[in-house]
């Protein structure tokens, strides 16, 4: 197995275990009667803000999208982003990241 292949395969076992965090958290609550609707926004899916922020990462990582020169790139489309948007803030980051891992 190559570098890359285990480093994808690390960082997809990450990615379930933050998952799982997130069930057996949810799980002890309900255990203790505290129940609440999980509609998908930020603070109903049991995680931290930080482990919330590592999945996106790992998501964006794992499914091969990235930004570059103002594009969003996944599964061989790319569209532009306005100019506003959060992803260019992490641009430069996504790329250094994706330049190690030799996607770009």
């Amino acid at each position: 197995m190559s570098d890359t292949q285990e480093m994808r395969e690390q960082q997809y076992q990450r990615f379930k275990e933050l998952f799982e965090l997130g069930r057996q958290r949810r799980l002890e609550l309900e255990a203790k009667g505290e129940t609440r609707r999980r509609s998908g926004r930020k603070g109903d899916d049991y995680l931290t803000e930080e482990e919330r922020q590592e999945l996106f990462d790992l998501g964006r990582k794992l499914s091969g999208f990235y930004v570059k020169d103002g594009y969003a790139y996944c599964q061989g489309k790319s569209w532009k982003l306005p100019e506003n948007s959060s992803l260019l803030k992490n641009q430069t980051v996504a790329e250094s990241e994706l330049t190690q891992t030799g996607h770009i």
